[in-house]
């Protein structure tokens, strides 16, 4: 493991793009929030299959578990390559059901390590560099990482390159057809859609130059008191820099204030983390196919996807 001191010899011609959190002792203020997410299905009298996702704890997230409520049995599990925490959900012939749980998330704002961290294991940087599902590394892609990191040395450097070369690329635009799938062959052709878009062309370019990266999913909180989200996400990424770790960036945030740096190596707390990973298979095994990504709670009837049910999550701040 590299000092500090090690890290200052290894990086100093990046040390610019650190942003002054990372040198910063104060503790950063906690927004404390109360989530509750509800369910309801109708299975009539078929085989219900619940899968929803548990918000995942972090150094920068503090997640409760203080209840579930439902008229079928359940248990927590959790999805086997990225680690994802669920409650699953089973029964024959339940009928109409109502399925209810309730967090309290403890969310600060989020920055690079200050001190060296452990170097990835290799299945973990073998899991970071593999191409999955939507986002994909082909011709193109390689082509245009290639061009955005020219004369690049360190990860961190990589990893700011490719993301101004996503910020100049892409448009936070959802009027053209097919955004919102991740779809990193689109992104390069089209240019345009929302945050899964965005994070989506940078996972696809980071993997094509054999940096380490991930699709983080989430929630966006405002600073109401309370607000209800239904199914509203938000998506960023990370990427990792030894000796820094994973290292934070929201592109898509970033088009949209017309600001680089904030987004960059430091995220706000107006966001609640709930999964890791695209092309996700659920425990126990779900009989679809492998998710795309897991925004939101996934339902089988019988061993097919049903997405009628109705979803109600409400966030409610309780401090900061």
């Amino acid at each position: 493991m590299l000092e500090m001191s090690m890290m200052r010899v290894i990086i100093p011609a990046v040390r610019s793009l650190l942003l002054s959190a990372v040198l910063s002792n104060a503790a950063p203020a906690a927004r404390v929030m109360q989530v509750v997410e509800t369910v309801r299905v109708d299975a009539g009298t078929g085989e219900l299959r619940v899968w929803m996702p548990v918000p995942r704890s972090s150094p920068e997230q503090r997640v409760e578990l203080l209840g579930v409520e439902s008229p079928i049995p359940w248990r927590r599990t959790r999805e086997k390559e990225f680690g994802n925490e669920l409650l699953y959900f089973e029964a024959r012939r339940p009928g109409p059901a109502v399925l209810r749980a309730r967090y309290r998330v403890t969310r600060t704002e989020q920055a690079p390590a200050s001190e060296a961290q452990p170097p990835l294991s290799r299945k973990e940087r073998e899991l970071f560099t593999t191409p999955r599902g939507l986002a994909v590394v082909d011709a193109e892609v390689r082509r245009l990482a290639r061009e955005a990191v020219r004369g690049s040395r360190e990860p961190l450097e990589t990893g700011r390159k490719l993301y101004e070369a996503v910020l100049s690329r892409m448009s936070y635009d959802k009027t053209e057809p097919g955004w919102g799938e991740g779809d990193s062959r689109r992104a390069c052709r089209v240019g345009k859609g929302n945050c899964t878009d965005f994070h989506s062309l940078f996972l696809s370019l980071a993997m094509a130059r054999g940096l380490p990266a991930r699709f983080l999913m989430g929630v966006p909180i405002s600073d109401s008191r309370a607000q209800e989200l239904g199914r509203d996400y938000h998506c960023w990424a990370e990427f990792y820099a030894a000796p820094l770790g994973w290292v934070p960036v929201d592109i898509s945030q970033a088009w949209k204030a017309g600001k680089k740096e904030p987004f960059f190596g430091s995220l706000d707390d107006r966001r609640i983390l709930f999964t890791v990973g695209r092309g996700l298979l659920l425990e126990p095994a779900q009989r679809g196919p492998r998710l795309n990504y897991f925004a939101y709670p996934h339902v089988e009837i019988d061993g097919r996807p049903d997405p009628g049910y109705t979803l109600e999550r409400r966030v409610e701040t309780q401090g900061s």
